[in-house]
């Protein structure tokens, strides 16, 4: 018997090793330093490609496409391909991009390194679903901490990427890129400890499809909090920094504040799992969203906001990993709902940044925090809402075809 017919105790199950569960972490890590390294880097994309400032920041679009397409093709993989193939393609797809990128970098050929861009968001995209699924996909017993856990690497990464950057020079990033190339090539080659089969025959996922009706509402309430919480994230940490500028703090502090908050949302996760045992996946997630309002407020005031955005960052982590932990017992097997869920809360890396112009072009940089908080109270109302719901029951007729 081949490994890839070995059974789990549920069809629907996952299972990592230890070394493949310490792979999947620093895949993370990779992805985390993969969202943040752009941004750092705009002004060397400028003058190494000798364009203007808004032209390579399109940078950033490019990478949000080219992950929304490899959420899609995550999707597509994790239904009919083994678990271990999807994770170990998504790191060859990072790879081959982030290589193709560095030599389009040394060369100064604009157009290659787009499209080296698009590669990586495609790798970004397919792991970022596909991690998140199947540790979804998990044993019960231990899965906050598997979830928590590994979403501290992503945390980690946004914080190491910077670091990185000031280490080498933002001149000298086509190296950068070769490292990401490097390191995601040797963690393909460790995938070999991940068991999840494709869920094409899962009896558990042609349930969900004759319960469609009971499920449709659960998961549109789970969508848009995921808009949400993703916008609460994003306008928290990309508008931080100039805020605090504005206010009178130099820009290596409000660095430093950026680092702290993806230090504390890295924090946050790890310690997710054991916290869990306590208190539980709805307080995690509801009592994270009041904290995070309070901080809001707090950050109004410019003599505490250098402290208070860490603190937001270790409070709002658990709300990503906990989350899905609440949909999975509500709607058990359903992989195509964890998909929509991933691929729809992009929207709110769109929503976050774009509400907050919007707000500061009428308001001035006074707002940010307000709007932050106003995000993060029509987040905890949509999830308070969830609390209307029952887990939906796979009963013996639905499963059988």
């Amino acid at each position: 018997m081949s490994a890839d017919d070995a059974a789990t105790p549920l069809a629907s199950e996952a299972s990592f090793s230890r070394v493949a569960f310490a792979n999947a972490a620093t895949t993370y890590v990779i992805i985390g330093a993969m969202s943040s390294v752009y941004g750092p880097l705009v002004l060397s994309f400028s003058h190494r490609f000798h364009l203007s400032i808004p032209q390579a920041g399109s940078v950033l679009s490019v990478h949000f496409i080219g992950s929304l397409l490899g959420v899609l093709l995550g999707w597509m993989g994790v239904k009919y391909l083994w678990g271990r193939r999807v994770l170990s393609g998504g790191l060859v797809l990072m790879a081959a991009g982030a290589v193709l990128a560095g030599f389009a970098a040394f060369q100064s050929r604009w157009i290659l390194f787009a499209v080296a861009v698009l590669c990586i968001g495609l790798g970004f995209g397919t792991l970022d679903f596909a991690l998140n699924t199947l540790l979804a996909r998990t044993a019960i017993e231990g899965r906050a901490h598997r979830l928590s856990f590994a979403n501290a690497g992503y945390g980690v990464g946004a914080v190491v990427a910077p670091l990185l950057i000031i280490a080498l020079r933002a001149h000298n990033f086509p190296w950068i890129f070769l490292i990401i190339a490097g390191v995601s090539l040797v963690l393909s080659t460790l995938n070999g400890g991940v068991h999840a089969p494709p869920l094409k025959n899962e009896i558990g996922q042609h349930a969900m499809r004759q319960m469609k009706v009971q499920r449709r509402p659960i998961l549109i309430t789970f969508i848009v909090a995921y808009i949400l919480y993703v916008a609460v994230e994003t306008a928290s940490s990309g508008w931080l920094a100039t805020q605090l500028h504005h206010s009178g703090y130099s820009e290596s502090t409000g660095s430093l504040v950026t680092a702290g908050f993806w230090l504390g949302l890295a924090l946050g996760r790890g310690l997710g799992g054991p916290i869990h045992r306590y208190l539980g996946y709805k307080t995690l997630v509801l009592g994270g969203l009041i904290v995070t309002m309070v901080l809001g407020a707090i950050a109004i005031d410019p003599s505490f906001a250098p402290y208070v955005y860490p603190l937001m960052g270790f409070v709002v982590a658990s709300v990503f990993p906990m989350g899905l932990i609440w949909y999975t017992v509500l709607c058990p097997h359903d992989g195509d709902g964890l998909a929509l869920i991933i691929l729809f809360m992009m929207a709110g890396g769109i929503l976050g940044p774009s509400g907050e112009s919007l707000m500061v072009a009428h308001f001035g940089l006074g707002v940010v925090p307000v709007v932050v908080t106003l995000f993060a109270l029509v987040t905890l109302a949509t999830f308070l809402s969830v609390l209307r719901f029952r887990p939906l029951v796979v009963t013996p007729e639905a499963t059988s075809h």
